[in-house]
């Protein structure tokens, strides 16, 4: 029986579960030195050289500069977060991670200010599912992922972010990961010119329209699985992307 709907049931009316889940899957994590998505081990074949960076758009409560650093512990890591209670969360990290760097605003293909909408069920707030999409902030939490589900409970709170392009930025990214609940292909298009100079390996969750921008611009789609990477296809929730051969970007 698949038990986290009834956890997400409890969690909104007890919030403080979630802080303690956070920390105790963290400090599992750290001690078995396991990464909390395992597309993330293949960083350990990942080519880096002197002054190239990590990116990490969407941030969320620091998942992947765990993982980053699992395989990576020396790489200037750039995190992008527009939800200020999770940038805050992250510059309390950043305070003993000097390569950490926390930037509280969204990238996108315009430098504006767009709504981020933010779930909020029974008054507890999925900071985590926040999006510029409204839709994609309202599609996730229903019968199927949370017990007892009642619509009349779920409101969608508008906060306003501003947004940047990558180009802004003088990066030179060796990876660029990318999980913005659905606005994936407006971050690559906001960072056009600093993906066709640096090209590095894109890990994204899985999204349609970003694949196709990516093919267009040359990018070939593999799957990392059971520790093998299968070209051309999608991953299960994400999938990896390299300009050229595989071997351009990875060893072994």
């Amino acid at each position: 029986m698949e038990l986290y709907p009834y956890y997400r049931a409890i969690q909104s009316q007890f919030p403080a579960l979630l802080s303690l889940k956070t920390y105790l899957q963290r400090t599992s994590r750290q001690i078995r030195k396991r990464p909390f998505e395992v597309d993330f081990e293949l960083l350990a074949r990942l080519k880096v050289v002197p002054g190239e960076c990590a990116l990490d758009v969407g941030a969320n409560r620091g998942q992947s500069i765990d993982a980053i650093r699992l395989y990576l512990p020396d790489i200037e890591i750039n995190s992008f977060e527009p939800s200020e209670s999770l940038a805050d969360r992250l510059r309390t990290r950043a305070v003993r991670d000097k390569a950490l760097h926390v930037h509280q605003f969204g990238l996108s293909n315009e430098e504006s200010e767009f709504p981020l909408f933010l779930p909020v069920y029974r008054g507890f707030p999925y900071d985590g599912l926040a999006s510029f999409d409204r839709s994609e902030a309202e599609s996730w939490l229903g019968p199927d992922t949370v017990a007892w589900f009642d619509p009349k409970r779920l409101e969608i709170r508008e906060m306003i972010c501003k947004t940047r392009r990558l180009d802004s930025f003088s990066l030179n990214p060796a990876l660029l990961k990318i999980d913005v609940q659905g606005f994936e292909a407006e971050v690559l298009k906001g960072g056009v010119e600093t993906l066709r100079a640096s090209k590095p390996l894109i890990l994204l969750e899985n999204n349609p329209k970003a694949d196709e921008w990516l093919m267009g611009e040359g990018w070939t789609r593999f799957a990392y699985k059971d520790g093998v990477t299968h070209e051309s296809e999608m991953g299960e929730g994400n999938t990896f992307y390299v300009h050229g051969a595989l071997s351009t970007r990875l060893t072994g």
